[in-house]
């Protein structure tokens, strides 16, 4: 009894070894990260080019946002900001910002321009948390796990510099990264962490246990990009919506792993985030979302869908 034991238990050992080692470090092509890259790239430069309006005003000498009021929220967090307040002196920093996140999104020296991206973005986040919202946290992890894979190998200024020194109608060989894959992986689990949260917190309170959660969206009207309340004829149509909503954040983590079902909970997300832009008029946390999602594509799909629109895009084993 004893030895069927121990034989079990080495056993499950083993199979969970090889399981982990294979989820996390099965070498894979970096097309999905390339594409990753090229759309978190100019949500970052949106993002940090809209604070150039108001950079003075916030950030400068007398601003709304001294650095001494800030730094109790903030705690260590490191920001560069805090020490420029000159007017000329922030608005070339800030250019200097656009000119890295442009760098990046491009995919030009994109090992160096990744980490600069990231600093950049987070010392905008870091030195005003309250003007933020949503979509910095997801734009910020993406940034930082991008850092980690080889963005930059695909539909890219490095992919196509490389590329130079083929002979003419000779094709590069595939490249697998264990990298990628481990930066994959790591937008996937955090993706699904984010939405089960976004699930769980609905189950707080009665505002979505009661169906009312839609209908709470849809009466704001200082932000709604579409106008829904004549659904307040049809009750049982926002109380589907929200119970609706719900189960699927809470479902999303789990079955998004099942291949099968994968193509169809991307499908219903990409239908549930856009609504919900639609209602709160936050575009830029759907595109966020929509973007980490697309870690669950494999590469093999990213190349067969991009051959048709980037003639250099690199040929599958």
């Amino acid at each position: 009894m004893t030895r069927a034991l121990r034989d079990y238990f080495a056993r499950l050992m083993a199979a969970f070894g090889e399981g982990w080692n294979r989820f996390w470090f099965t070498p894979s092509d970096p097309a999905t990260l390339g594409v990753i890259r090229i759309l978190t790239g100019l949500m970052a430069l949106y993002l940090h080019g809209s604070l150039l309006p108001d950079l003075v005003t916030f950030f400068g000498a007398g601003g709304l946002l001294p650095p001494g009021d800030i730094a109790p929220l903030e705690g260590s967090t490191f920001s560069y900001l805090n020490y420029i307040q000159a007017r000329s002196e922030l608005i070339t920093v800030h250019v200097l910002g656009l000119a890295v996140l442009a760098l990046f999104t491009s995919g030009f020296w994109t090992r160096v321009t990744s980490i600069l991206a990231l600093v950049v973005f987070l010392s905008d986040v870091q030195r005003a948390p309250m003007i933020t919202g949503r979509t910095e946290p997801i734009v910020a992890m993406l940034l930082a796990y991008l850092c980690i894979g080889p963005s930059g190998r695909c539909y890219s200024l490095d992919r196509l510099l490389a590329d130079r020194h083929l002979k003419p109608g000779q094709e590069r060989a595939p490249e697998l990264w264990t990298s990628a894959s481990i930066a994959t992986r790591l937008i996937q689990v955090h993706l699904v962490l984010w939405i089960a949260m976004m699930g769980f917190s609905k189950l707080t309170g009665d505002t979505w246990w009661s169906g009312l959660g839609m209908w709470w969206l849809i009466a704001r009207r200082e932000s709604r990009l579409v106008d829904l309340s004549w659904l307040y004829r049809h009750p049982d149509v926002i109380d589907l919506w929200t119970h609706a909503i719900v189960l699927f954040e809470l479902a999303f983590p789990i079955l998004v792993w099942n291949r099968l079902a994968r193509p169809l909970l991307l499908g219903i997300a990409a239908f549930v985030w856009t609504s919900l832009a639609l209602v709160t008029g936050d575009i830029t946390f759907a595109l966020a979302l929509g973007t980490a999602a697309m870690a669950f594509i494999s590469p093999d799909t990213v190349l067969a869908l991009s051959g048709r629109f980037w003639s250099s895009a690199p040929q599958t084993a």
